[in-house]
């Protein structure tokens, strides 16, 4: 058995404003949503995905996304109007990144590693246990 990959599900008092949100700010495409109003979406930006479901009451989510280029990332957040609550900075833990609220509270922070192989999904290189990064 495979572990492919992982996709956040993320509350939202809103299941429509949020897919918009998504959509027209942070550049995403929708994959699909489910009944009228949504109150489930799905959309995907390169590989990155999030679902969205519709929940009255809940605290916020952290999620990293990892991209290839942060700086460019960021420029283009930014002229979109996203909510950028952590600017652009290089990290002591090692990542170049920043992070972005969504009008659910959700952060989203956008890393790049500042040294290093690329950061994936797949490691092939990497070992269960072991603590190498």
């Amino acid at each position: 058995m495979v572990m492919r990959v992982a996709i956040p599900v993320l509350p939202c008092r809103d299941v429509e404003a949020a897919r918009s949100y998504f959509t027209d700010v942070l550049g995403f495409d929708t994959i699909f949503t489910w009944e009228t109003p949504p109150t489930y979406a799905a959309v995907i930006r390169d590989t990155a995905e999030f679902h969205l479901y519709a929940e009255p009451s809940f605290g916020p989510a952290r999620v990293a996304v990892i991209v290839d280029d942060v700086d460019s990332c960021h420029d283009e957040l930014h002229a979109r109007g996203a909510d950028i609550v952590e600017p652009l900075a290089d990290r002591p833990y090692g990542m170049r990144d920043f992070n972005v609220r969504t009008p659910d509270g959700h952060v989203l922070i956008f890393s790049q590693p500042l040294s290093g192989p690329p950061v994936t999904a797949s490691r092939p290189d990497h070992e269960v246990g072991t603590d190498d990064s």
